[in-house]
């Protein structure tokens, strides 16, 4: 298993399913592709290629964006990784955990995401397909707005 110490065991899967993906595409598990993953994973938060990027140099190792990009892409295309786009155009990735769903709340401001649950919302949503005809097999709710949070960057510098 490619699974590096440090790194949290709640993610054993996601190794197991990396290499089983890995083997099948018929790739190896690059030195530079493990740093990229074991970052991520360690990061648990929803990231752009860019911070990733930033983190992984900042801890002393050369990789480069581009290969980053290809990571993300390989994680997104094994079914381990989900790529979202929030605002801005921009891409943010999070592991895709088998067997769950969050929602998000977004700050429009400072770009700040929340992961929350909430199972009126689900029960809700159901009720609404149902009541046009759907069964749901998916969905994605994003809540837009601004943080009240005095430490939000932009609201700062911006007056009320």
């Amino acid at each position: 298993m490619a699974q590096a110490t440090g790194t949290s065991t709640s993610f054993t899967w996601f190794w197991t399913e990396l290499d089983r993906y890995l083997a099948k595409s018929q790739l190896k598990q690059t030195r530079q592709r493990k740093v990229i993953v074991e970052h991520f994973l360690r990061a648990d938060s929803h990231l752009d290629a860019e911070e990733l990027h930033r983190l992984i140099n900042r801890d002393g190792h050369k990789i480069g964006l581009a290969t980053i990009y290809r990571t993300l892409s390989l994680l997104t295309e094994a079914g381990l990784v989900e790529q979202k786009s929030f605002q801005d155009g921009r891409s943010f990735y999070e592991v895709h955990q088998p067997d769950g769903h969050h929602d998000h709340l977004i700050c429009s401001d400072c770009g700040a995401v929340v992961e929350f649950e909430n199972s009126e919302i689900e029960r809700l949503q159901e009720k609404v397909a149902a009541q046009h005809g759907f069964r749901l097999k998916s969905h994605r709710l994003d809540l837009f707005g601004s943080c009240i949070k005095p430490n939000c960057a932009n609201r700062r510098s911006k007056p009320d």
